[in-house]
């Protein structure tokens, strides 16, 4: 199979060009074979015809009036030939060419049968001319009427060698401009194919240290326009998306940066020398509010690598999601506990729906997780889940402040 674009299309085009010149190159070869055969049937039923002149019936006897050029057209060394039969096929005449050779007698009464035949081996072609002749006795009209077959041949050789040179002209004829044609339609594809490969080998020099280079739409073929187009919409995506990400990474940075000081200044002071009770205390609130600070940006860090991953896999499955809701509170009941902060679940029917199981659990965790942390002391949690039409909807409210923007 073809895996090249540009050998398929000179295949293509090859093959489409060879039907095309097989068919004229046949026709045009019957065509000349049709003209030569007819032609030579022509002359074959003209001589007939002057023969048929110089025959005559005269009290039951068979009388030819040949002139000497009649007999030199068919002298012994001639390559024309005739013969003269009765109905039955008996001969009552022939040309000194045939010899002791006789043409074939062809069947077909009243008829002007034509044939390819070899005579003596030599491919001639035949014509059998039926006429009828007045009988007439003492030069007067009887009113009677003999019939005769008059056959007249012709060696065709010379012909058919013709044929021959024009079928073998022909083919190398059709050879060379395949061959002519190939070229040319090599030179055609590379031609049709460059603004391909330029489009290729600009798009391959694209790298996220250059994603600011685009395919310069006005330089290529309109029918490439459209592909070229939806190339640099890509790269555009793909460079904004992209600026974002070292944004985030670089902004990401700075700010880990400083909770990673107060951790490591705070611990470095701290065990220069005995603290008090109160002091380490002091110390490690400071030390776990910078580690907090630290954990939302790498939670954040989690979800961006997620999210530009190349495939992101889920384990599609038959769950219950009553079943996620409330694993989600028994993990955060000990962080709610020690804010006073009640969580309340209404779940009115078992919902059963297909989804990642460890995606969701997370899902539900991050935003319990949220409502307590930004919610007041002794506050709340709603959690409840219900069916709208075709949909599972999960609503969780809290009485905290929200969550700063």
């Amino acid at each position: 199979m073809l895996s090249s674009i540009k050998a398929r299309i000179i295949s293509f085009y090859m093959i489409v060009l060879f039907a095309a010149l097989a068919v004229v190159g046949l026709l045009l070869y019957f065509s000349l074979g049709n003209i030569v055969y007819n032609s030579i049937d022509s002359s074959l039923l003209s001589r007939a015809k002057a023969l048929a002149t110089l025959v005559s019936e005269d009290n039951n006897e068979t009388e030819f009036d040949f002139s000497d050029e009649t007999m030199w057209e068919y002298s012994p060394k001639a390559r024309s030939f005739f013969q003269i039969r009765r109905p039955d096929g008996t001969t009552i005449e022939k040309s000194a060419s045939l010899g002791n050779s006789e043409l074939p007698f062809l069947s077909g009464e009243n008829q002007t049968n034509y044939k390819t035949i070899f005579l003596n081996g030599i491919p001639s072609r035949l014509v059998n001319f039926h006429i009828l002749k007045e009988i007439e006795k003492d030069d007067k009209a009887t009113g009677r009427y003999h019939s005769l077959i008059i056959q007249c041949a012709e060696d065709i050789s010379d012909r058919i060698k013709v044929m021959k040179t024009y079928r073998i002209v022909l083919s190398f004829s059709i050879f060379a401009v395949m061959i002519i044609s190939a070229f040319g339609g090599f030179l055609i594809a590379r031609k049709a194919l460059t603004p391909i490969k330029e489009i290729s080998k600009t798009v391959g020099s694209i790298s996220e240290s250059n994603l600011s280079k685009r395919i310069t739409v006005e330089e290529i073929p309109k029918e490439l326009r459209i592909l070229a187009s939806s190339f640099n919409r890509t790269f555009d995506s793909l460079e904004r998306s992209f600026n974002r990400q070292k944004q985030f990474a670089a902004d990401a940075s700075h700010e880990l940066r400083t909770p990673l000081s107060v951790i490591l200044s705070e611990s470095e002071v701290t065990l220069r020398k005995d603290r008090s009770p109160r002091e380490y205390k002091d110390a490690l609130t400071a030390v776990m509010n910078a580690a907090k600070i630290m954990s939302d940006m790498v939670q954040k860090l989690l979800v961006l690598a997620r999210l530009t991953t190349d495939k992101i896999g889920l384990n599609m499955e038959k769950i219950d999601i009553n079943e996620i809701i409330h694993e989600s509170v028994r993990m955060l009941t000990p962080l709610a506990d020690q804010k006073g902060i009640s969580m309340n679940i209404s779940i009115p029917d078992r919902f059963v729906i297909r989804g990642d199981r460890a995606a969701l659990l997370e899902l539900f965790v991050n935003i319990i997780d949220n409502a307590i942390k930004y919610n007041v002391p002794l506050g709340k949690i709603d959690i409840c889940v219900k069916k709208e039409n075709v949909f599972i909807i999960t609503k969780i409210k809290d009485t905290g402040i929200g969550i700063p923007g």
